[in-house]
């Protein structure tokens, strides 16, 4: 089955976790890996959650975060996403390091990104989900081009204030660089152009590296 095609088992989750979003949105943690304990009540409630579904259907907690990401962009606004089931969970946990740090220039970025199979354009795309969030681009619970029509006014450049808060190194990273820009501009211009391609590299990102249970 094509991965891009919304099965009856991901429907039936999809609308689960459309009755019990804003009842668990209550409950979102903010941590970081020097705060995993930040991740418990996260964690208690993905279980619930599954616990509940599996009377129903065969999910993975891998197959519920994907989802559930998807179903987050759309409840700020964005693009539907639809998120192929059937991800077989990881038996150990990933090396630290796997992810990319805040602190890369944009060449560091795009390697680190080619490395996985992602290009230049799809980086550019992806980082656009900052736009949700505390970092200052626009509103924190509406997922729209706001990411990058504030990178291209950089108001981190002015002097003093919270401004000077505004995205992280990485972010700011890629609006000097000329690839990047190029694309950072047209999604500026373009929020329909941005959800067509966030979507279709936001499918590709839960699918890379996956095992499954049966043939995508």
């Amino acid at each position: 089955m094509a991965s891009n095609q919304l099965t009856p088992e991901c429907a039936l989750l999809s609308r689960f976790w459309g009755k019990q979003k804003f009842k668990w949105m209550q409950n979102v943690q903010v941590f970081c890996l020097a705060n995993r304990e930040g991740l418990f009540a996260s964690v208690v409630n993905i279980n619930h959650i599954t616990t509940l579904l599996l009377v129903h259907v065969q999910v993975s907690w891998a197959d519920f975060i994907a989802v559930a990401g998807a179903e987050a962009v759309l409840v700020c606004g964005g693009p539907k996403i639809p998120v192929q089931l059937g991800r077989v969970d990881a038996k150990v946990p990933d090396p630290e390091g796997k992810l990319p740090e805040e602190s890369l220039d944009a060449t560091a970025m795009k390697q680190c990104f080619q490395r996985k199979g992602f290009s230049a354009q799809e980086l550019v795309a992806l980082s656009g989900a900052h736009t949700l969030g505390s970092k200052g681009f626009g509103n924190p619970t509406v997922f729209d081009n706001s990411y990058f029509k504030i990178l291209l006014e950089k108001p981190w450049s002015s002097s003093g204030g919270m401004s000077s808060m505004i995205g992280l190194p990485s972010d700011r990273a890629l609006v000097e660089d000329d690839e990047c820009i190029r694309w950072i501009s047209k999604y500026a211009d373009d929020q329909n152009l941005f959800f067509e391609d966030f979507k279709n590299v936001y499918i590709k990102l839960v699918n890379t590296g996956a095992e499954w249970t049966r043939p995508v």
